[in-house]
């Protein structure tokens, strides 16, 4: 008998620089008919336990994960984090000491911001984070709520792209550091959307690095990617993962819940060979 569960290992809520809150993601997932999701936010956990308890009440499977932005070569990659203890205390202090450097990030944006007449307070922004961890698409919002720009695709182009005004690159770890505390805590790192310009150097030194996994199913990677990804997988000896990378602020990011997933029998897989490994 074919087991059909469904699971979405990459979800984004407002909690990082998704649209949704956890518990209205959960429930959007469900109705989307997963079985299985991943709340993979940007550089924090928040998150994680409003979505088990939402999740809790359908029945459903919520794995913790966490989306790391490290430093690669001169690179920023993105490594996803899955199966770790939430309560461990390296991967806390890792993940507040990150938080610490976006909030100065922030105010370095909003510095150079005001020397082209940009004028947004710290407050403006934090009004669209909420209790997230402040990024680009924060003050993109603020921006348009403030007037400087008709479009969140205008505030952008016009202040938040490499080259404008108000760009100021985000901190990033080294991939041995997220790696390290992604172990430490229990857990696995996977390679993020890879694509199309994955350069080999960059790769090897992640496989350096101690990266367990590669995510092979995303929407930006077409057939021949997908294949082409799993065949590396199968070479290095690599996990496979995959997921919608849903944040909910085009209209056409709903049509990917529940149509950019994996079988609900590897998640199984995945926790199998980590619990083997531990052992």
């Amino acid at each position: 008998m074919f087991d059909l569960r469904r699971a979405d290992l990459h979800l984004h809520t407002s909690c990082s620089d998704g649209r949704l809150a956890p518990a209205e993601l959960v429930r959007r997932a469900r109705e989307a008919g997963l079985y299985c999701v991943a709340i993979t936010d940007h550089d924090t956990i928040d998150g994680l336990e409003e979505a088990r308890r939402a999740a809790a009440r359908w029945a459903m499977v919520v794995v913790p994960g966490v989306e790391l932005s490290v430093q690669v070569e001169e690179e920023e990659v993105h490594l996803l984090g899955y199966f770790f203890d939430p309560a461990h205390p390296a991967l806390n202090e890792a993940l507040a000491a990150y938080r610490k450097a976006r909030m100065e990030r922030l105010s370095a944006m909003l510095e150079r911001l005001e020397e082209v007449g940009v004028r947004l307070s710290e407050a403006q922004v934090q009004a669209v984070v909420g209790r997230g961890v402040p990024g680009r698409p924060h003050v993109a919002q603020a921006l348009v709520t403030a007037g400087y720009a008709e479009s969140y695709r205008e505030a952008f182009q016009r202040y938040l792209l490499p080259g404008g005004p108000g760009y100021v690159p985000k901190p990033a770890w080294t991939a041995e550091e997220a790696v390290a505390v992604l172990h430490e805590a229990g857990g696995i790192a996977v390679l993020a959307h890879p694509g199309e310009h994955l350069r080999d150097r960059v790769f090897r030194a992640l496989l350096q690095a101690g990266i367990d996994g590669i995510e092979v199913i995303h929407p930006s990677h077409s057939y021949y990617l997908v294949q082409h990804y799993r065949q590396v997988a199968r070479d290095f000896g690599l996990l496979e993962t995959g997921g919608s990378d849903y944040h909910g602020h085009r209209p056409e990011d709903d049509a990917l819940l529940g149509t950019c997933t994996i079988p609900y029998p590897r998640v199984e897989r995945l926790r199998a060979t980590l619990q083997a490994t531990r052992a």
